[in-house]
């Protein structure tokens, strides 16, 4: 005869995992996730269904092919395109280069490679300096826009550019070049510039903790002191780099960057070596390659205020809804090194860029169709659905080979707003050709009229009406089924706001032994 009811409760946390056999993972993670498509770890608890995004300006930008470069300065978005570099508030391009009202006559961008950007204020005017990893680096202070001609051949196809103790550092190729103190086109060594040969292709530089990251393909290095007099280049790793341009990002406290068999930290990669535990992709390994496999390019930003790392692979040969991306969710309790990871599809980055500024959080992304695109605003994808699905592990509850009757599920919820989703219960591992039925899927609404949201992106002052009625949080609803284990899957393909799964409860009885 069959027991009484049971409950069986989960608190959804720690992420995506996908290197555990599915009875482990059931036994020992059961809030884990073993699907989670764009759906992030959050760090209010529980798993929420990211935000969408926007066309930052409804004007794609002039020219044609990739957008090269994206940059915020001065509350305005740069952008370039082909060989032009283009700046708006968000309602029209204005172009920068060959225009005689910014001394850029004749001016344009060279080659076809991204454009990367640094930001930097010497002798009290605004300036900003790029490259275009062809051509000599160019600088703007929002009133004449020029190139360096007359820098030597040594400063021909810069790749990157970044501010280090007053000085402008440029990597090219090998070789590390630094501007004298507070100067921007003076790198004479008479006056304190210089030249540093790293020994491997630079992929990337990043100031951190004080110091200067150089990360090449092979090796990862530092730079220590405050000037020519006492620069010393310290060696964190002669045989790990970060194999890509575009991945390391300054996350919580930590450098994150992309290596040959994953994402790693490098304070790990500082403490202990190069061993695998400083691999923090991990749990979700095969995600990890099947996104590094699938993408010919990558690009990379951090989400401040949710503690967040993306990364985006480009594939041109990849629709919109197909592009990949990983996201990881940092949180403190974990010691910093562990993440929570997600899986994002539908974001197609080639380029992209986070800032925070007047106390506010920005992110854009832009691709090969001209426009760009803000992050983390709206519910939808730029009008498109934005499809989501999460699942947690098969869970035995107690004994894996009694079979259990299942009854009702409790799914407890944080909605920003009106929510529609499909729960399904998958049993016995979903296994087919079995001769087992599956449950049918069931949806769950909440419908609510007339509801204004507070920090909702979708919410206008003055245009919203307040309602005496509760958005409800917790979903209630009867189950039919029967099996030895049992996943929750939920579904959602939609435009309506965020919402967050925070916990289920499932009440069932075990049957007898047989």
């Amino acid at each position: 005869m069959a027991d009484a009811w049971q409950t069986y409760p989960i608190e959804f946390r720690g992420g995506l995992i996908t290197n555990l056999s599915p009875l482990q993972q059931g036994l020992n993670a059961p809030g884990t996730a073993t699907v989670l498509l764009n759906f992030e770890p959050s760090v209010e608890g529980g798993y929420r269904r990211i935000l969408g995004f926007q066309k930052f300006d409804s004007a794609a930008l002039s020219n044609t092919g990739f957008v090269r470069g994206l940059f915020r300065y001065d509350n305005q978005v740069y952008a370039v395109r082909g060989d032009g570099l283009f700046r708006s508030t968000g309602s029209g391009w204005t172009e920068i280069t060959d225009n005689v009202t910014f001394s850029s006559a004749g001016i344009t961008i060279g080659g076809s490679g991204k454009v990367r950007f640094a930001a930097y204020d010497f002798d009290g005017t605004d300036k900003f300096m790029l490259v275009d990893d062809t051509g000599k680096p160019f600088t703007f202070d929002n009133s004449t826009f020029k190139q360096l001609t007359a820098l030597s051949a040594d400063f021909t196809g810069c790749s990157h550019v970044t501010i280090f103790k007053n000085h402008i550092f440029l990597a090219n190729g090998n070789n590390l070049l630094f501007s004298a103190p507070y100067q921007d086109e003076d790198f004479s060594v008479a006056n304190g510039g210089g030249i540093i040969n790293v020994g491997d292709l630079i992929t990337d530089i990043i100031v951190f903790r004080d110091q200067l990251i150089i990360f090449t393909q092979t090796k990862i290095k530092r730079l220590a002191g405050n000037s020519v007099s006492d620069f010393q280049l310290i060696t964190v790793s002669e045989d790990l780099g970060a194999v890509e341009f575009d991945t390391a990002q300054e996350i919580g406290g930590d450098v994150m960057f992309l290596g040959p068999d994953g994402l790693r930290l490098l304070s790990a990669t500082d403490r202990i070596g190069d061993f695998g535990l400083a691999v923090v992709s991990k749990k979700i390994q095969s995600e990890a390659t099947n996104f590094i496999n699938n993408s010919n390019s990558y690009a990379s930003l951090v989400i401040r205020e949710k503690s967040q790392y993306r990364i985006f692979g480009f594939n041109s040969g990849f629709t919109d809804d197909a592009a990949l991306g990983l996201l990881g969710t940092q949180f403190a309790e974990q010691g910093g090194q562990d993440m929570a990871w997600s899986e994002l599809r539908g974001i197609n980055a080639y380029v992209a860029y986070s800032t925070y500024e007047d106390a506010r959080e920005y992110a854009f992304f832009a691709n090969d169709d001209g426009y760009v695109y803000e992050l983390e605003n709206g519910n939808s994808f730029d009008g498109s659905n934005i499809v989501a699905s999460f699942s947690t592990p098969y869970l035995s509850f107690q004994d894996p080979r009694v079979r259990k009757t299942f009854y009702k599920m409790f799914l407890y919820t944080d909605p920003k707003g009106s929510v529609s989703f499909d729960v399904s219960l998958k049993l016995d591992f979903d296994r087919q050709n079995t001769g087992l039925i599956q449950p049918a899927p069931i949806t769950l609404s909440n419908s609510v009229d007339d509801i204004f949201l507070f920090d909702d992106p979708s919410s206008l002052y003055g245009t919203a009406t307040f309602s005496s009625g509760d958005l409800e949080t917790q979903f209630e609803t009867q189950l039919i089924g029967s099996g030895f284990t049992a996943a929750i899957q939920v579904d959602c393909d939609n435009i309506n706001p965020p919402f967050t799964l925070d916990a289920v409860t499932l009440e069932y009885a075990m049957n007898g032994r047989r």
